[in-house]
Parts: structure tokens; sequence; C-alpha cells
């Protein structure tokens, strides 16, 4: 579903990723560990094009966009925007419209970018507003929802878009702790039901429940890769042995 190749990613003379190679499967749910600083948000923000590669491919579904140095300054703009359409993105902050309603909110994309009408994209918002659980949220606004219905909503939003593939950066990092565990089960219940995903996180407990493949990153290299069992009970890397004994102090 997504194939990255290469990918190098700078800000000014700080290499922040150094030639990433990550295959995500349709149907899996990759999480994406590692120390603060190491990469993983730039990684997951170069599979959307938030952040635009310095040089290496990225593949969505077959579909290729190359960078390097030349190309990157003559990237088609519509070329991304129509492989962006295929990844849903869900941030660490929500970033919902504060002046629209929880419906709106969910409906602009499949409005203004896949070009529903608005009765279509009303039904498809309206059936994720059920599957996130907050039906009966959708005339309020955002500043009358909690933090963690506000993310629900955020998670919604992406799936109105309707993508292949779902990219989630901390999705609980800015939640108070009560309210961690309703995203988390949103998402549980969306791995649960096939949707590929790439998640971001923090939340070792969350990431060994629910990923089929985890990756550790550290200093803008893949260091390790397996399943949920080979990482957290057998790792490899001496890195990443000191990365799950200093979490295991801090609990």
């Amino acid at each position: 579903m997504i194939r990255v190749t290469g990918i190098k990613k700078s800000f000014h003379k700080n290499e922040v990723l150094k030639g990433i190679t990550l295959h995500i499967n349709k149907g899996e749910v990759v999480v994406i560990i590692g120390p603060s600083g190491s990469g993983k948000s730039t990684l997951l923000r170069t599979m959307n094009f938030l952040e635009i590669p310095d040089e290496g491919d990225i593949f969505i579904d077959n579909n290729q966009i190359h960078f390097d140095k030349k190309s990157k300054k003559r990237r088609n703009d519509a070329e991304i925007c129509n492989v962006r359409t295929e990844t849903g993105m869900v941030f660490q902050n929500f970033n919902l419209f504060p002046h629209m309603t929880v419906l709106n909110n969910v409906i602009a994309g499949p409005v203004n970018v896949r070009k529903y009408e608005k009765e279509r994209a009303t039904e498809i918002g309206r059936s994720f507003l059920s599957k996130v659980g907050l039906s009966e949220k959708e005339y309020s606004y955002p500043n009358e929802l909690s933090g963690g219905q506000q993310q629900r909503v955020a998670i919604a939003r992406a799936l109105a878009m309707e993508p292949k593939v779902i990219l989630f950066d901390e999705p609980t990092s800015a939640l108070d702790p009560e309210l961690v565990g309703e995203v988390l089960t949103v998402i549980k219940r969306l791995a649960d039901e096939g949707m590929t995903m790439v998640i971001v996180t923090h939340e070792m407990d969350f990431a060994k429940g629910v990923g089929d493949r985890i990756v550790f990153m550290d200093d803008g290299y893949i260091m390790e890769t397996g399943s949920p069992e080979e990482v957290f009970n057998n790792p490899k890397s001496d890195r990443l042995r000191q990365f799950l004994y200093r979490l295991t102090e801090k609990g």
C-alpha cells in the first residue's frame, strides 16, 4: 500500500531522515516508536507530502513520486494533491476548524477535495461519526467537546475521505490521561476492521496491542523492525534494549 525507498530529509544542515526504506502492506498496522527527535513524525509527514523529501521514492498504491534535489523545486502540486487524497492524516492537536460544526468539519474534505455532492458527503460523514461514537455531536462546535471527542472527530474526518491508508501522528499525546482510552479504542476497532494504518506513538501498551509490526527509529534510521513479540520481548539491538529499559524506569 505504501512503499518508501531511500527517503532523506534535512532541515537546514540537520539531516533528520538518513535513507529510510519501509513497506506497509494493505491491511497492516505499522507502529513507529523511538525517542524524541528520531525522525518518526517527519517520516510520517513525508508519506502525506506535508514534508517534501530531499531524495528517494514514495509509492502510494503503486503511484510513484520520485524526489531528488533538482525535482524537489519542480514538484507538480496537482500530482502531490492527487496522491495525498489516498492518505488520511490524524494530527496530535486535532486541527479542527473552530468556526464549523462537527459534521461540517467531517464533510469539508469530501465536498471540497473529492467534489462529492453535499448530500452524499453528509451521509458518509454521519456514518463515520457513528463509527467513532459521536452521532449526537454533529451540530456541536469543537470548543464544546472534550479533547478525546475532538480527536475522534478528527479520525472521522480522515475516514470520510475514504483513504487507502490513515497516518496517525501521536494521536493521544495532547490528551489528558483519562481521555486516552476512548481514542485508542476507536483506533483498535479500525485495526480489527482491516484498515491500513501507520501510527507514531509513545503508548507502548497500545503499540503492543494494535501493531502487526513495530518499527524502531533512532537518529534518522530504522534500527529494528519485527512483530510486537520480537521487538518488545526479544530486542536485537543494544539501542532498542536501552530505549525500552528507560521506558520501564519511567513507568
